[in-house]
């Protein structure tokens, strides 16, 4: 069975095709004000990479804050169920899945079922998030893509101390014109993110074995802090961690029959 999970998150959109256990393609879209428009395409791009033709997919399910978006989905999941689904298949001894996303941070609690246990969202500011850290790195001058370079170069971390994206910018530019280097306050940056990050963590209790995935979860900076901080074993997601929503959305397509 031929499924595509698609995540539409405030920063990009996700897609995963799967044909069984083998994912075949996946696609990733920076999220724009017309992707109900450009989802046509989206499919078109991603089942061209599959190899397969597009009335192959035979089951497409969405997921995320724009979810609604995606008019040739079959049915929409809970973005929570969809990362639990694909911690359970893919590290099932995992107890925590911490999701940082474009603009929120979503800690859930599951069983080896897969079955929710409990979970904790914050979307109510990009605090934490991938926002934050792009509107800093934007105002440094420092691609995403560069940010672990970056703080490699360190010598010591600048401390962040708001929460707030756009007072935080304005405490970056204060360190900049007192002559602080970048990588230095990059990886004070990181540190301010992974620690709201552990904060609202720690209200669920300790695991066993943790897990993070998002976008954010692919820089070092920030997942390192989270490994020394929240008590018990990180396991690094096995797949891009960004494409992990859209891939359970696709399992969960494949239960459709």
């Amino acid at each position: 069975m031929i499924t595509l999970g698609v995540d539409v998150g405030s920063l990009f959109t996700k897609g995963v095709l799967l044909q069984g256990d083998d994912m075949l393609a996946s696609l990733v879209w920076e999220t724009t004000g017309n992707i109900s428009r450009e989802m046509d395409e989206f499919i078109e791009k991603i089942a061209e990479a599959g190899k397969i033709s597009r009335s192959g997919i035979e089951v497409c399910v969405s997921t995320g804050t724009g979810d609604d978006l995606v008019q040739e989905a079959d049915f929409t999941e809970d973005e929570v169920a969809c990362l639990a689904m694909a911690t359970r298949v893919l590290i099932p001894d995992v107890e925590l899945t911490v999701d940082i996303g474009g603009q929120s941070i979503t800690n859930i609690l599951s069983d080896p079922d897969g079955e929710v246990l409990n979970f904790m969202h914050n979307d109510k500011c990009a605090s934490g998030s991938g926002r934050f850290i792009e509107v800093i790195s934007d105002a440094l001058g420092v691609e995403m893509s560069n940010i672990d370079a970056t703080v490699n170069k360190a010598a010591k971390k600048i401390p962040v101390s708001t929460q707030c994206a756009v007072f935080a910018e304005s405490e970056i530019v204060s360190y900049v014109n007192e002559g602080e280097s970048v990588p230095d306050i990059i990886t004070g940056v990181c540190e301010a993110v992974a620690r709201i990050v552990v904060s609202q963590t720690l209200r669920l209790g300790a695991v066993n074995k943790f897990t993070v995935t998002g976008g954010v979860a692919r820089i070092q900076g920030v997942t390192g802090v989270l490994d020394e901080r929240i008590p018990g074993e990180f396991i690094a997601f096995p797949i891009d961690p960004e494409l992990a929503g859209a891939y359970g959305a696709a399992l969960l397509a494949q239960m459709e029959e």
